[in-house]
């Protein structure tokens, strides 16, 4: 029994009350320990956690490499707009005629395709009249740049294959240049690349013709012709042909005439009467003479004393 007591201002009573109940707490719950996971369960599950992920892989490696394209293209656009000119290296840089001999002249044989049957009988009126102030020089030598551009032939093709020629063949279009390595020109050595207009080398942007000038803008290497020459341990060149699309007299410019000889020069100009009497005023202190004109072709020869 409990006593409990009430009090009021006059009196205080007591009574005897029955025990009060405690209150019922709710039972507590059994842990339930799970089933582990059948071994079916487990086959079905691993295919679909193998293919999730090989997603998750994939999806993260794409990223990365459209991340990493997206910064190669917007390098290369920066790349494109810009020329790299090598000032502090001389045009007889032991370093530069070594890297030239070793990554840029190439052989002038296609060895994976087909070659063009070169079917020419006799020389063009151009050739007849080289060999006649030559007169009929056997085993000469050559540089030509802008071999096969356009859709034109070599003038010197005919010297090499009749008369034992060798040289070297230039051309910075990589479509001419394919063209160029199809005529099997064993006897020579090609550069895809330019004549630079400055005595050092250089790096430009090669624009095509119109038509293809949105998708196959180029990088090429241009190197001074004396560096070439040097390369090929040639310092006297029987016939020098230039067709470099507007800077034939700066290519001519960073010739040291003095260290080197060059018996016939063959200047194909599309400029107006202006430059041409540039260029012949300018090769005149050279002791040039122009001898002949063909069309576009200005031959000049070398006065031998």
């Amino acid at each position: 029994m409990t006593k409990i007591c009430n009090m009021t201002q006059q009196q205080q009573s007591c009574i005897n009350a029955a025990p009060v109940p405690l209150p019922q707490l709710p039972p507590t719950p059994t842990k339930m320990t799970p089933n582990p996971p059948s071994q079916f369960a487990l086959k079905k599950l691993l295919p679909i956690t193998a293919f999730f992920m090989g997603f998750a892989t994939v999806m993260t490696l794409l990223l990365i490499y459209m991340d990493n394209n997206a910064l190669r293209h917007h390098q290369f656009n920066v790349n494109m707009t810009q020329d790299y000119e090598l000032l502090g290296v001389s045009q007889d840089n032991p370093e530069l005629i070594s890297a030239i001999k070793q990554y840029f002249l190439k052989p002038g044989v296609e060895p994976h395709h087909k070659p063009i049957e070169y079917i020419a009988e006799s020389p063009s009126e151009h050739i007849e009249y080289l060999l006649k102030i030559l007169n009929n020089k056997m085993n000469g030598n050559f540089v030509e740049a802008g071999a096969y551009g356009d859709g034109k032939t070599s003038e010197t093709e005919w010297l090499e294959k009749k008369l034992s020629w060798k040289g070297l063949l230039v051309q910075p279009d990589p479509r001419h240049f394919f063209n160029l390595k199809r005529h099997n020109r064993a006897k020579s050595q090609l550069l895809h690349g330019c004549l630079s207009p400055a005595p050092y080398p250089k790096e430009v942007s090669y624009h095509q013709e119109e038509r293809f000038r949105n998708l196959f803008n180029t990088r090429v290497k241009c190197f001074p012709l004396y560096s070439l020459l040097l390369a090929m341990n040639m310092t006297k060149v029987d016939y020098l042909i230039l067709e470099t699309r507007g800077t034939e007299l700066q290519v001519l410019e960073t010739i040291p005439f003095e260290r080197l000889r060059i018996d016939v020069i063959d200047v194909h100009l599309l400029v107006n009467d202006g430059e041409k009497n540039i260029i012949k005023e300018f090769l005149a202190t050279k002791n040039y003479t122009l001898m002949q004109v063909f069309n576009t072709s200005n031959i000049y020869k070398l006065n031998v004393v």
